[in-house]
């Protein structure tokens, strides 16, 4: 069956939904970041901070392109992932997209509640308003990209509606 790429913002819920979505419908479930780090024995800050962004955008770009059609997996992308090398032309090739669009507002208080967490992107010494500003930049740079998802939901949705709507798009 069809590999369904999971994409949106950091925060988003790409993960958590994504595990609980594979198990429903006896998908494998890979968080590509989770898997870069275990590769590369080092977190994404890591390997920001020690390689820069283009080196993470090439391991991002390696690891997608690693996933073969129809093994029936549910990945979730990294925010980013979308956005560089051609990577949603990729995606939407070899499976179906959905965007989980997340209200930028909630998106930022997620992320600067989880600034800790392993987010390269995020200065954690900035005030709430600069990081709640930074991340609205980002998501409206990104927003094109995500639009371009076979399916596009709000980052509310439960499993069952989700389910809902792979079936009418295609049957899984």
């Amino acid at each position: 069956m069809k590999n369904i790429y999971l994409v949106g913002m950091p925060s988003s819920g790409k993960s958590t939904l994504g595990k609980e979505l594979a198990r429903n419908l006896w998908y494998s479930f890979t968080d590509m970041d989770k898997l870069i780090e275990t590769r590369e024995q080092k977190t994404v800050s890591e390997i920001f901070s020690n390689f820069g962004e283009a080196h993470f955008r090439e391991l991002e770009k390696k690891t997608l392109r690693g996933f073969q059609p129809n093994q029936s997996m549910v990945i979730a992308t990294g925010g980013g992932v979308p956005c560089f090398n051609e990577n949603m032309n990729f995606i939407k090739e070899n499976g179906v997209s959905i965007f989980l669009n997340v209200d930028v507002n909630d998106l930022a208080k997620r992320l600067y509640k989880a600034q800790g967490n392993n987010r390269p992107l995020l200065d954690k010494s900035q005030s709430e308003e600069m990081v709640i500003a930074s991340i609205k930049k980002t998501f409206e740079e990104r927003l094109s990209d995500y639009q371009q998802a076979d399916i596009q939901v709000d980052g509310e949705i439960t499993v069952s509606q989700l389910l809902w709507l792979l079936d009418q798009y295609i049957p899984v």
